[in-house]
C-alpha cells in the first residue's frame, strides 16, 4: 500500500504549527526548532512547489 503523501504533509503541518505556538508562547526554542523541522517537512512531503509549472 502506497503511503498518503498529502495526509502525512498536513499532519506535519499541523504538528508544526502547534510546536510553533507553544515554542512562541513558553519562549522555548527547542520548541520554535523542531516546528520549523516539522514545517520543512510538511513542503517537501507535499512536494507542489517542487515541480515545474506547466506553460
Amino acid at each position: 500500500m502506497k503511503p498518503n503523501k498529502r495526509r502525512a504533509s498536513g499532519a506535519f503541518l499541523i504538528l508544526g504549527m502547534t510546536f510553533f505556538v507553544i515554542g512562541l508562547s513558553t519562549d522555548n526554542t527547542a520548541f520554535t526548532w523542531a516546528a520549523i523541522a516539522f514545517i520543512v517537512i510538511s513542503l517537501v512531503l507535499g512536494g507542489r512547489w517542487l515541480r515545474p509549472r506547466r506553460k
